[in-house]
């Protein structure tokens, strides 16, 4: 492995590296950042495909055996002056280690075709925390896969890449125009939909949660949809006995995947 310094902030290579630290230029590239030692090792461990790895001058006289182990990789890896690494990531005080790496399509049909899955819709988050946060509590849950509107926020984005504490590198992440398009092909599958919603009836413990499931979870403010909460198979409300209105997005998810697995191992 070849390692390059680059000096100047005109190098054509820097100059795409840090046009690919916006959203928009990120999603039409069809990439992502992973920012931090255990994201990179989290993305080199799950056997994703990397594009190009930039270390900072005092990574690389600090970590001599750790950049040594990086020599099968086959992509580009540059070094850079602290000052010019800042201005690659999104933390702001960098440990001098980032990848951009290739982001993955999914193959639906063989998400669909699994046995019994588990599966989370989100429709319209907006806050990164709370999509990261589901989606690592969806991983550890055994979640078959995250359905997300396009109105949700990017699954992507520095701040969801490290919520998800490396989690979105184990799920299968599949985006959807709206519910209208992804429910009637779900349900004829045999996929129920159950929705946390104020207007529920029974609580999660009193719906049946087992076999195959897509928790529907919806916009921190305005909820689901009227859409999607009419394509539900059933709505649940969560119990709150004290003063709050509502309970965060990712708790409620949280709740409903937990219940879930308890029905399918006790039950």
């Amino acid at each position: 492995m070849e390692i390059k310094t680059i000096t100047s902030a005109q190098n054509a290579a820097y100059k795409q590296a840090v046009k690919l630290q916006t959203t928009r230029e990120a999603r039409k590239a069809g990439v992502f950042t992973a920012e931090g030692l255990r994201s990179v090792d989290e993305v080199l461990s799950s056997g994703w495909e990397i594009e190009s790895l930039w270390l900072e001058d005092e990574f690389c006289d600090q970590n001599k055996g750790y950049v040594r182990t990086l020599d099968p990789l086959s992509c580009p890896v540059y070094r850079v002056s602290r000052p010019l690494f800042k201005r690659l990531g999104d933390t702001e005080n960098p440990q001098g280690i980032l990848a951009i790496v290739r982001r993955k399509k999914w193959d639906v049909k063989a998400v669909l075709s699994k046995e019994d899955p588990l599966f989370v819709i989100l429709e319209d988050l907006q806050d990164p925390g709370n999509v990261g946060t589901i989606l690592r509590t969806a991983d550890a849950a055994g979640a078959a896969a995250v359905f997300t509107s396009k109105g949700t926020a990017d699954l992507y984005s520095p701040k969801v890449v490290r919520s998800s504490m490396g989690s979105l590198l184990h799920l299968p992440l599949i985006s959807f125009p709206g519910i209208e398009e992804l429910a009637p092909i779900l349900q004829i599958k045999g996929v129920r939909l159950i929705a946390a919603h104020l207007k529920g009836e029974k609580a999660p413990w009193e719906t049946d949660l087992s076999g195959a499931v897509a928790i529907l979870i919806g916009n921190e403010g305005a909820g689901l949809s009227q859409t999607a909460a009419q394509a539900a198979d059933s709505l649940v409300k969560i119990p709150m006995p004290g003063q709050a209105e509502s309970l965060n997005a990712a708790i409620a998810a949280g709740m409903l995947l937990y219940e879930s697995i308890r029905q399918r191992s006790f039950t």
